[in-house]
């Protein structure tokens, strides 16, 4: 299999990952290794990732430690959150081994590539797998870069294409999307977060600004046109080529005549009407953002029909995970404005009660949301409120999930706990569960692995009862 030509790999044979466990950087050693590379890694905590990645060949080591890099690696790869003091970081220093951040090795594989890169604070993942799919389906055989495991990419989060066509999420966390230099821009949204990167909200609006200002010549992006401050960003760029998208009069692709069914959606979007076995307003967004893509690389609207009829989601997007007496769903949503989202979505399924468990993710964004995570969470029926995931973070004095829980209103309170031990979780979901239930995981940490046990729990209950 032939290495990819950019300079960056000249000579390369043996690359190291630190922080290997993250969804972008697991994406990159996945492509890594189906090139031929010798990849190792390592990270704070081993997961189903991770063991993932060594069932390929790759040499994962849990926690970090110079020991783990070797002096005949020829690159390290790292993360955004690797610190100076990190002593594999180190140790590459001392071998003065070739370092380079993520983002910027994500713009040497794809940016000499037809780049469709899809940005965002949120959607960005799910936007970046329909049009991924479309053009998969479609002949294109695209390169593929997302921050999500997909069912068409055998679970995995990248893909190697033999075309000239990339497909990349662009994530706007430490700036990483300005690394990219995309043929088409997509953009689902912008709202304020990741505080401890952007100070506030023009902070981030800038940040995209930046992003889209990198737009190849004849360059087109593909915008939300119901956010103003994604309207703002792009009139403030001066582009012309722009096609904007939403609900609203005014759009280029108006959304319209929306009807829900058991089985998903249709809505009509430039007379033709897109069916979606997804919920929720913001899945027909994502829809209609990919159909703009694939009208402009000249897909047919039935190959992108047939395509998203068969689209079954992105791992831990409101994904099903057992189906019984109760349906239990696990779900990434760590945002007010995601939270909101899987809420209506799941609304819409006209379930007999909505129960959460929500792990809060981020010291830092709990501190900044805590009153609107406690309003998005009132469409409940029980709230559990796990402790905060840190994730890159160190504690923050006074702030913990009991922020969230101190918000709710009196009313809502009655329907809530805040619970530290992960045990207590389950016993206190196994006790007050009822027939009929839907039961939602939700966050960007651990919180999986809480949804992961309590479905073993579920399955073992059934055996006992057969």
């Amino acid at each position: 299999m032939s290495k990819p030509d950019i300079e960056i790999l000249n000579g390369v044979k043996k690359i190291h990952l630190i922080g290997i466990g993250g969804i972008g950087m697991s994406g990159i050693a996945e492509f890594l290794v189906k090139k031929g590379y010798n990849v190792s890694g390592s990270d704070m905590t081993l997961t189903h990732i991770t063991d993932r990645l060594a069932g390929m060949g790759v040499k994962i080591s849990e926690g970090h430690n110079g020991e783990y890099l070797s002096r005949d690696t020829d690159l390290v790869v790292y993360t955004a959150a690797v610190k100076e003091d990190n002593p594999e970081y180190k140790k590459a220093g001392v071998y003065q081994t070739k370092m380079i951040k993520r983002a910027a090795m994500l713009g040497h594989l794809v940016n000499g590539m037809y780049l469709i890169g899809v940005s965002g604070t949120h959607g960005k993942t799910t936007t970046t797998s329909m049009i991924a799919k479309v053009l998969i389906d479609n002949g294109y055989d695209p390169t593929v870069f997302v921050g999500g495991g997909l069912d068409f990419l055998e679970g995995g989060s990248s893909r190697i294409g033999d075309s000239n066509y990339a497909v990349v999420e662009a994530d706007e966390y430490d700036r990483s999307f300005h690394t990219l230099r995309p043929d088409i821009a997509v953009i689902t949204n912008i709202e304020h977060d990741h505080s401890d990167i952007y100070s506030n909200l023009d902070a981030i609006k800038k940040g995209f600004s930046e992003y889209i200002m990198g737009l190849k010549k004849d360059g087109t992006i593909i915008a939300f046109g119901d956010d103003k401050n994604v309207k703002a960003v792009v009139k403030k760029s001066g582009i012309k080529n722009v096609q904007y998208y939403g609900f609203k009069l005014g759009n280029d692709y108006r959304l319209k005549n929306v009807k829900y069914s058991k089985n998903g959606v249709d809505f009509v979007l430039k007379k033709k009407i897109v069916h979606l076995n997804q919920f929720g307003d913001h899945n027909m967004l994502n829809a209609a953002a990919a159909r703009i893509v694939a009208k402009i690389i000249d897909i047919k609207f039935k190959g992108f029909q047939k395509s998203i009829d068969d689209f079954k989601g992105v791992h831990r997007r409101l994904e099903l995970k057992y189906d019984g007496d109760v349906k239990v769903f696990d779900d990434y949503a760590h945002h007010p404005t995601e939270v909101n989202a899987t809420m209506d979505a799941v609304d819409k399924m006209n379930p007999k009660r909505i129960v959460t468990v929500f792990q809060p993710h981020l010291y830092s964004r709990t501190k900044d949301f805590y009153s609107e995570f406690a309003d998005s969470l009132k469409k409940n029926d029980m709230i559990i409120l796990a402790k905060i995931y840190p994730a890159r973070e160190a504690p923050i004095e006074g702030v913990t999930s009991k922020l969230i829980y101190d918000s709710l209103s009196a009313k809502d309170k009655n329907k809530a706990l805040y619970i530290e031990d992960e045990k207590d979780i389950y016993r206190s979901l196994y006790e007050n569960m009822k027939e009929g239930d839907y039961i939602i995981f939700m966050g960007a940490g651990t919180v999986t692995d809480y949804c992961n046990e309590f479905v073993t729990m579920l399955h073992k209950r059934e055996e006992m009862m057969s």
